[in-house]
């Protein structure tokens, strides 16, 4: 807070404190800036916060206020931590005070002001949810009046600070609640929950002319229990003014109780009235839905790969065109004939998955011919590099279909063939996949594919680590509980066994196991060689992981009679040479001349070794 000088403390907001700001920089007319403070309970809350908010920096949208930087900062006066957010002034006021002016004149907003309103906030709602961003909060005085038909929206909240219980039964107003959707009470938020509190804004908005401020927040509370109250109060509003009926519909579907039966912005793109209101705004982020007949489609895609990977180029934005594309696609890559053209068919698929991240079929069948692709590639000895935008890609579909099983289950074996490539692992750590497949395994660790895979891809992603970061070290770290429940749950699989195994091992070696971790895990290791000796790899990488605890876990006495019985099987025994465990076993004797039973085991295993 240092380099800005506070000029007054705005309105307070429900969950912080708004200033007005400038940077003291000595200049005249500086340029002004809002500040909310957020107060955190802890430290881990204030980190969570700001590494959530962070993804807000990175918004550009002309409906959308923009945020300079974020920060933290100690008060002494109350002894506390606080968010800091430094937004971009309007210079003007917001819309709770043109509600409100309308409202004492009893004088409706004219409809133009109103459509151009529904199509920005649409814009701007599938802008940031397309980037997986909610606003958690939106409500009239958090929408800016930059003109007399421009508005934006401002003041995002973060999931860790609006799922503070304790804040909310304290320092929240019943009236604040009043654009919550019925599910937020329940600290549930997603994109529906926008939607509903865009249609309660938009509600009020065309009340204001039948309804007072206490009718109308007495609506909008009722609402979120009987849809049935919203018949009434649209029905004033049209014995008044029936200019606004073509809004009614659209009304109904936002404010949907059930979060399933109301649309997402991508489906109000699609409502006709809706996309009259983008249409006339002009310039948006929404690319409106195209689409050929199909006979013109069909006919274009009779071709070579050559006409159809054009075809699909050109047309990027029809999804219909996107999704036949892949199908005939394909057929080229079966027959083998696409192989000259692999990569190019790659990026193409790759380009279509992306623009159409919403659409479960095409990612499905994208993901499928992926898989074929890379296939095909590894049979002529070609590992394919993937690009940061590529894993931002595939980290984009897997967050945004995060509960289908069947999707996630081909990802991660796509992500398993591609991060063999170091330089893809690199890209898809660099994006923050980690923790996305930690959440997969933990909701999906009955799923033996899945599990086999993901273990798969932690393994390279912790071998191409940096175990000099320490954002990386801690995402990791929490790498080690999930994989260890992936070994427990599945120790009788001897395949996903031996991939959890390479990973904690890998997990190791960056030093990611903390002193709790050693025992546990060390009796993990040990069960699961015990009880698939016969899977070398899994013995030769839960040797290598138990061996890298030795100076600090207490395991070597387990571990020298582990490989002791290893050494009885003579295909372990050439693994076991080639690891140089002969080298290991003569260190720990070095190290440990005092017991008699790591000595009498480790002479033991040199003589079958040496044998």
């Amino acid at each position: 807070m240092e380099k800005y000088e506070v000029l007054e403390q705005l309105q307070p907001g429900a969950l912080g404190t708004m200033l007005e700001a400038e940077l003291k920089t000595g200049k005249s007319a500086q340029k002004k800036y809002v500040i909310k403070q957020v107060e955190c309970i802890d430290q881990y809350q204030a980190s969570e916060a700001l590494k959530e908010a962070k993804d807000l920096l990175k918004l550009r949208h002309s409906n959308i206020c923009i945020y300079k930087e974020l920060f933290l900062t100690w008060n002494n006066e109350v002894s506390s931590l606080f968010l800091c957010l430094v937004m971009q002034h309007s210079g003007q006021g917001d819309l709770s005070a043109l509600i409100k002016e309308k409202r004492q004149k009893s004088e409706k907003i004219r409809d133009m002001v109103v459509q151009r309103f529904l199509g920005q906030m649409v814009d701007a709602l599938f802008y940031t949810h397309q980037q997986n961003i909610l606003h958690r909060n939106i409500k009239p005085s958090n929408i800016l009046v930059t003109g007399e038909t421009s508005f934006m929206l401002s003041d995002f909240s973060t999931e860790t600070l609006m799922k503070d219980e304790m804040k909310w039964k304290i320092r929240v107003e019943e009236s604040s609640k009043s654009w919550m959707a019925p599910e937020t009470f329940g600290f549930s938020f997603t994109e529906k929950s926008d939607i509903w509190s865009l249609g309660s804004v938009l509600l009020d908005m065309l009340t204001c002319f039948v309804l007072n401020a206490e009718e109308i927040t007495s609506l909008l509370q009722d609402i979120r229990g009987d849809s049935s109250c919203l018949e009434g109060a649209l029905t004033l509003v049209q014995n008044a003014d029936s200019s606004y009926l073509p809004l009614f519909p659209v009304l109904f579907m936002m404010l949907q109780i059930e979060p399933s039966m109301r649309p997402s912005a991508k489906d109000l793109v699609d409502v006709p009235f809706v996309r009259e209101c983008l249409t006339f705004i002009g310039d948006t982020s929404v690319i409106l839905k195209k689409s050929l007949p199909p006979k013109i489609t069909d006919l274009l895609l009779e071709g070579g790969i050559g006409s159809v990977l054009a075809f699909m180029q050109a047309s990027w934005d029809a999804e219909e065109v996107q999704t036949k594309g892949i199908q005939q696609l394909a057929s080229f890559v079966k027959d083998k004939s696409a192989f000259p053209q692999l990569l190019k068919c790659t990026e193409v698929i790759l380009f279509a998955m992306k623009t159409h991240v919403t659409s479960l079929k095409l990612q499905l069948d994208g993901c499928m011919l992926l898989l074929e692709i890379l296939s095909q590639a590894l049979e002529q000895g070609v590992v394919m590099a993937l690009d940061e935008t590529v894993a931002s890609c595939l980290l984009a579909t897997v967050r945004k279909h995060s509960g289908n099983e069947e999707l996630l289950s081909l990802l991660c074996t796509l992500l398993t063939m591609v991060s063999a490539s170091e330089v893809t692992a690199e890209n898809l750590r660099k994006v923050g996949i980690i923790p996305d497949l930690l959440s997969i395994l933990r909701r999906f660790l009955q799923n033996e594919e899945i599990c086999f895979s993901c273990c798969g891809v932690l393994w390279s992603l912790a071998v191409s680590g940096n175990s000099e970061n320490n954002e990386d070290q801690a995402v990791l770290e929490g790498a080690v509980p999930v994989t260890s429940a992936v070994l427990q749950e599945h120790l009788q699989n001897g395949a996903i066994a031996e991939s959890a195994c390479s990973a904690l091992w890998a997990l190791s070696l960056q030093g990611c196991l903390t002193d709790s971790d050693y025992e546990p895990t060390t009796a993990l290791l040990l069960e699961a060689l015990r009880m698939n000796p016969e899977r070398a790899m899994l013995m030769k990488n839960g040797c290598l992981a138990l061996a890298s605890f030795i100076r600090v876990s207490g395991v070597v006495g387990a571990l020298c009679l582990l490989m002791k019985e290893m050494a009885q099987y003579d295909e372990v025994v050439l693994d076991m040479l080639s690891q140089k465990m002969d080298k290991l076993l003569s260190e720990i004797k070095i190290q440990f001349p005092f017991s008699m039973e790591i000595m009498t085991l480790v002479d033991a295993t040199l003589l079958k070794l040496q044998k």
